[in-house]
């Protein structure tokens, strides 16, 4: 009577636990259902922001960092030049010409280049300035952004975006063989067991992702697709086909370094899609893909 009143006991108390479980899981979704769907979903790591660049702190960063060159530029020649006179009078004439015929051009590119940016079209050919910007400005801006706390994602958009506006100002119209078409291994669907980083043509285009239809968008401009697994790749690829030319997607950082190491190639960055974050299951627009490839086509 004892173990049946026991076992009834325990399964009482079983009974009640699976219930209050069941109640609990019930309170749950109810809970998640409640929420707005903005906040359900995911909206990007810590890390990430959505893509919106912000032209005006650009703007105002490549100003500043301007304004410190000229300043610093005119301690750089003052100090040395007491110096230089003692070894002949005319040297700090000369070493001040040159200082300001630098600095000068750097000047003419900031101005050349906020004009391009606030008109949104080529200006006085700006594009000339797209040297000077990626491989002076960009490092120096990315430091100040730091001092100001600007996160440095929201720099990386806004030279994308200039970067891009720069590219189509050169307006090259290129043959399709001279263009390369790069895209980051994450944009593969995670579980799928083909391989198509060594051959793209591999993709069955079961449309679990985007390069069955990436696939089709190089055949269907005659232009070679490139699935890479990471920045030595892609860049090995590119000393290998040798193009005039690269449409580029992946996220903010790696198109930022890409475009740097690529330079002087003119690069069209187009920002990947994140709905599980970085590095799996990303997307990309195929639309933007498209543009870029037309506007660099004859």
């Amino acid at each position: 009577m004892h173990l049946n009143l026991s076992g009834g006991i325990r399964l009482a108390k079983g009974k009640s636990l699976i219930e209050r479980e069941q109640e609990q899981e019930r309170s749950a979704f109810l809970r998640e259902q409640a929420k707005p769907k903005h906040l359900t979903e995911w909206s990007g790591s810590s890390e990430s922001i959505p893509y919106r660049p912000a032209k005006g702190v650009f703007i105002g960063l490549l100003l500043f960092c301007a304004f410190i060159i000229l300043f610093v530029g005119f301690f750089f020649w003052y100090i040395p030049s007491v110096g230089l006179v003692n070894i002949h009078p005319v040297l700090p004439l000369i070493f001040g010409i040159g200082l300001a015929m630098l600095l000068l051009i750097l000047t003419v590119g900031t101005v050349g280049l906020s004009l391009a940016i606030i008109k949104g079209r080529d200006v006085f050919h700006s594009y000339k300035f797209r040297g000077i910007l990626i491989k002076f400005f960009l490092p120096l801006m990315t430091m100040m952004g730091g001092l100001f706390r600007i996160p440095k994602i929201k720099i990386e958009q806004s030279f994308i975006e200039i970067n891009n506006q720069l590219v189509k100002g050169m307006g090259k119209k290129l043959k399709p063989e001279r263009i390369l078409i790069l895209m980051p291994h994450c944009i593969q669907y995670a579980d799928c067991k083909i391989k198509v980083t060594q051959n793209v043509k591999n993709c069955v285009g079961c449309g679990r992702c985007e390069i069955g239809e990436l696939v089709s968008l190089s055949e269907e401009f005659g232009i070679d697709l490139f699935i890479s697994t990471g920045g030595t790749i892609a860049r090995r690829k590119v000393y290998e086909k040798r193009p005039n030319a690269i449409v580029a997607v992946a996220c903010e950082r790696d198109l930022t370094s890409g475009i740097q190491d690529a330079y002087p190639l003119p690069v069209i960055a187009v920002v990947n899609k994140r709905p599980q974050g970085y590095c799996i299951g990303t997307g990309v627009e195929i639309a933007a893909v498209r543009e870029a490839l037309r506007g660099f086509l004859e």
